[in-house]
């Protein structure tokens, strides 16, 4: 049975170079890992100096671009255990750390693994920088991320004949459906807050107060020890006390206080209509829901929490999200109805680069999610998409100056090869870039030659990736242009034909 967590004393967080440096002391400690023989790094030049490369590595991405912050986190500190009844050798726990973090954290990261032995369990302690020597920026750790490396541990510890904590099946309902019904139920509190805070500003007096709240269908109660309040002609069955609304401002004797310094009075039936359409101007400006169908084929995972779909990102790259259990109903024939914001914020990870954890936003999901099942989003335009997509399609032809005498093959394998090309390009800057910070994280100074120099090399690097974006998209045109043009020879019919080879001479 293999286990992968963060410590709770310290929530797997290192916030101080002191406590890093105790931390990696703790972890390399030569009577817990048969003298240094389970400690391996990556990107680490040599063990006994990890701290001190870790900082350095902080110490380059400050001077270039980043600002040291209040609280900052240096590193982060995970323990992977395994059970003795699995018989694991010193060496196999090991391996199994090692290839559980490259694949969760791909090539750039910077980490060292120690496996200890003083205990009748093996278990390997994990130090990772928290700063990516690549991107010089903060690698970023949360609960969603915690449990992608719980299923990369279970998977990998799995073939080496671990057993697995087999968790039990939990399906969605019609999760968002409940959702709904739960918000409508609980909602009453932000719409009582809503009106008691426009009140307050078209109120002149107590009485008025209560005689505008209810033509707005709030009913007030104040005959009691506490004041009450009550939606009318809502799904609110029980009052609620106006200490219960969290907000001293809505106290009673605070309201009267405010109310009482107005100046201007306004007649109910002036507030009514000013209510009525400061509520249409908000639910005008209030974001829709995205709905969208999709197939089970584009699900991986199911749980009562949420649902995980694998997405194509740009470059031709995989990556998994999570759709939280709130925002999707499961349907009786195996598909699922996803209900989401554009502005709805998604934590993905890419399958090709694991360290770059990055958001998604709820427009860019439901458009990689259409392109990979053609079910459009209800809230679009459905004639309009279409016809937009036709018009980049005879725009792409046009641009690249298709003519009878090229054929669509050709500019495939031109676009494919072009692609390729880039992709390799990046990847050797990539190994260029780590490398270049590994030489130099260890000098006392950064000069300004060593900053120029990766600067250029990021700016580079950043070029060539929205190279490779761009070819990515023309390959994207290219094959709906060849499927226009299949369709558009199939649909010509017969008679029409005829009458071309009527005018042959």
């Amino acid at each position: 049975m293999t286990v992968i967590k963060m410590p709770k004393q310290s929530n797997g967080t290192v916030h101080s170079s002191k406590d890093l440096n105790q931390l990696i002391d703790y972890v390399m400690n030569p009577e817990k890992t048969n003298d240094f023989k389970y400690v391996s790094g990556q990107n680490i030049l040599d063990i006994h100096s990890t701290c001190d490369e870790m900082l350095a590595t902080r110490t380059m991405a400050n001077a270039l671009k980043n600002k040291p912050r209040k609280n900052e986190i240096y590193g982060y500190h995970f323990v992977q255990s395994f059970s003795p009844d699995d018989h694991l050798t010193p060496e196999q726990a090991h391996e199994i750390g090692c290839k559980t973090m490259k694949e969760y954290l791909g090539n750039s990261a910077e980490f060292i693994i120690a496996t200890h032995t003083d205990k009748d369990h093996l278990h390997n302690h994990i130090v990772l920088n928290a700063t990516n020597p690549l991107t010089l920026n903060k690698f970023q750790q949360n609960k969603n991320d915690l449990e992608t490396l719980k299923e990369i541990s279970d998977r990998i510890s799995k073939e080496y004949g671990c057993k697995i904590i087999v968790r039990p099946e939990q399906k969605l309902g019609n999760s968002h459906k409940n959702y709904l019904v739960y918000l409508a139920q609980n909602s009453y509190r932000k719409e009582i807050k809503n009106k008691l805070e426009f009140l307050m500003n078209h109120s002149h007096t107590w009485e008025d107060f209560k005689t505008k709240a209810s033509a707005l269908n709030l009913k007030v109660d104040d005959t009691k020890k506490y004041t009450t309040y009550l939606l009318e002609g809502s799904e609110q069955t029980k009052k609620i006390r106006d200490r219960s609304l969290k907000n001293d401002k809505f106290l009673k004797e605070n309201l009267k206080e405010r109310i009482e310094r107005n100046t201007i009075g306004y007649s109910v039936e002036e507030v009514v209509k000013l209510w009525n359409d400061k509520e249409s101007i908000q639910e005008k400006g209030q974001e829709k829901e995205i709905e969208m169908l999709l197939e089970h084929w584009q699900v991986t995972k199911e749980t009562e929490k949420d649902l995980v779909v694998t997405i194509d990102t740009a470059f031709d790259n995989e990556a998994t999200i999570k759709i939280p259990a709130r925002c999707v109903d499961k349907l009786e024939n195996g598909q699922y109805k996803i209900f989401i914001k554009k502005g709805d914020r998604f934590s993905y990870l890419d399958k090709r680069s694991p360290a770059n954890h990055k958001i998604m936003v709820g427009a860019t999901v439901a458009k990689n999610l259409q392109r990979q099942s053609g079910n459009i989003p209800l809230y679009s335009d459905n004639v309009n998409i279409k016809l937009k997509q036709v018009f980049h399609e005879f725009d792409f032809l046009i641009s690249q100056g298709l003519g009878f005498d090229r054929s669509f093959e050709t500019i495939g394998e031109e676009l494919k090869a072009t692609y390729h090309e880039t992709e390799k390009q990046l990847d050797k800057l990539d190994t260029k870039i780590i490398e270049y910070v590994e030489q130099n994280k260890s000098l006392d100074y950064v000069d300004t030659t060593i900053r120029d120099t990766i600067k250029n090399l990021k700016l580079e690097r950043d070029n060539l990736r929205d190279t490779l974006y761009k070819v990515d998209k023309n390959i994207q045109y290219y094959q709906k242009s060849e499927q226009r043009l299949e369709a558009y020879q199939k649909n010509q019919s017969p008679k029409h034909k005829a009458r071309d080879d009527d005018f042959e001479i």
